[in-house]
């Protein structure tokens, strides 16, 4: 096993980097404040080619596996985890839905576009009463003629209200179960289609929404993939949307870190740094230690997902291991800034609030824990 990035993946990972630091972080405690999206960062990551880092590059896409979109995914959240989702989370998790289960047409319709930041699509699972049992899905879809008719309501969707085209989640057939499920694509400009923001803990810069249909009526062609399988392709998105909400929760918590080192060497009390004092050192080492340990798991699990090996226990260990690390170096941070931990002055206490809202996206711990439980065992504890 090789741990050394090639050359391409350390030309990427400096891209990314220098991208955070002088593109992201000198307008992100204004979009914040402002309580908004900083559109501009999706064209200048579409022309350096960071939106689409996994996708095929016949629709503008760099192809270049996802140990390196992981990477890519890692150096900007360092920055901004939550600026990061909204800049590019389409791409990851709507994008490779599209990638594998849209038909050519559907293809050339979505995926350039995307890939060069002119458009937006969405990704809409979840609902009010339906959060990781995904197949409980209220919100149906009605055939009439050439005529899908949606009606129903999706909670915490990302970029809902900036989505050109959102795919939801429908239940096509009751009686069917997850039989009936199925994705369809509708356009923002329908009628019947609202969107209202949701306020969250974090991502202030970002834009979460809640989405209501309402005899929304969208061509027969809109269908993605088959009827039968709207939970399996969605969920081919929601496993790249793991790993990088992974990647990502390892960017916050090496940003927190960078900023303890820093922080402790600069930071005097009793006439000597705080970086003098055992339990600093201790804080300080602990969280380095975890940090490079789970970082090679996420890209252990990148690597096996690159080859289309089996990855699932080992992406599920991935995301919860470092989605919660992140809360955990993000609170240890904010302890040892002190009361400066608590202001916007440094971007701790930033991590710490999008590092909350990571344990929830892509799977909660408790179902990745069932995950490996599962993979293990050959037991599942839902059935």
């Amino acid at each position: 096993m090789n741990f050394d990035l090639n050359e391409e993946q350390t030309m990427v990972r400096k891209m990314a980097h220098d991208f955070a630091e002088k593109e992201m972080l000198p307008t992100l405690l204004d979009c914040e404040r402002r309580r908004e999206v900083n559109l501009t960062l999706i064209q200048k990551m579409a022309s350096q080619g960071l939106l689409g880092v996994h996708l095929p590059q016949k629709y503008g896409g760099m192809e270049a596996g996802y140990v390196t979109a992981s990477i890519v995914w890692e150096q900007l959240s360092r920055a901004s985890w939550t600026q990061t989702l909204i800049s590019l989370g389409h791409a990851v998790l709507a994008g490779t839905i599209l990638s594998k289960v849209a038909n050519e047409e559907q293809k050339q319709k979505y995926l350039p576009d995307l890939c060069n930041g002119s458009l937006i699509v969405a990704m809409a699972a979840v609902e009010p009463n339906v959060g990781s049992d995904a197949s409980a899905v209220e919100t149906k879809a009605t055939l009439d003629g050439d005529t899908w008719i949606i009606d129903g309501s999706k909670n915490f969707i990302t970029a809902g209200n900036l989505a050109d085209v959102v795919l939801v989640l429908v239940q096509t057939n009751k009686d069917l179960g997850p039989k009936g499920l199925a994705l369809i694509a509708v356009e923002k400009e329908v009628s019947g289609f609202t969107a209202t923001p949701a306020e969250m803990v974090g991502g202030w810069a970002s834009d979460i929404s809640n989405l209501s249909f309402m005899e929304c009526r969208v061509p027969k062609a809109n269908l993605i993939g088959d009827i039968g399988r709207g939970l399996q392709n969605a969920l081919i998105g929601i496993d790249t949307a793991r790993l990088f909400v992974a990647a990502g929760a390892i960017g916050m918590a090496q940003s927190c870190l960078d900023a303890c080192v820093k922080y402790a060497k600069e930071r005097y009390q009793f006439k000597r740094p705080i970086g003098g004092f055992q339990l600093i050192q201790e804080t300080i080492a602990r969280m380095y230690a975890e940090i490079e340990a789970t970082r090679w798991q996420v890209y252990y699990a990148a690597d096996l997902k690159s080859k289309n090996a089996p990855h699932a226990k080992e992406l599920s260990a991935a995301k919860w291991l470092s989605s919660e690390l992140a809360v955990r170096v993000g609170a240890e941070a904010i302890r040892l800034h002190g009361a400066y931990g608590c202001t916007n002055e440094y971007l701790v206490e930033h991590h710490y609030r999008d590092a909350i809202m990571s344990t929830i996206l892509g799977g909660t711990s408790e179902m990745h824990k069932l995950t490996i439980g599962r993979e293990l065992l050959g037991i599942n504890a839902l059935s």
